[in-house]
């Protein structure tokens, strides 16, 4: 898929969540809830709002976080497959110049096995 595109995409998406959020504060914003934490032991009493806006926050908290860790293990793999991809094209240069250098070498004794059979 082109760049542009998935670009375009997710900047779509983001802005329909961010308006869908705030379409839902502006319906929303007078009414309260109760939760029960159950660290404390207690029931509080919060706006609806401020506890989707916590949601929302937490949610592109985590998105963010696992991209990074999924950018940094697909460049960890990127950057091994490099490396490898490396040592096998320097070992085929390494085996070509072994090859041009035996070549080399049979040349040069065909050339001297020529000359010693034309001097006998």
């Amino acid at each position: 898929m082109n760049k542009k595109i998935e670009k375009f995409i997710y900047i779509t998406v983001l802005v329909l969540i961010i308006l869908g959020f705030a379409l839902f504060s502006y319906f929303n914003f007078n009414y309260k809830t109760e939760f029960f934490c159950f660290v404390m032991q207690k029931s509080y009493s919060t706006r609806l709002v401020y506890l989707g806006l916590l949601f929302l926050s937490a949610g592109f908290a985590a998105g963010y976080c696992l991209c990074a860790y999924i950018k940094t293990a697909v460049t960890s793999l990127c950057d091994a497959y490099q490396k490898r991809h490396e040592n096998i094209s320097i070992e085929k240069d390494s085996d070509k110049a072994k090859i041009s250098a035996l070549e080399a070498k049979i040349a040069t004794l065909e050339a001297a096995l020529e000359s010693a059979l034309n001097n006998k």
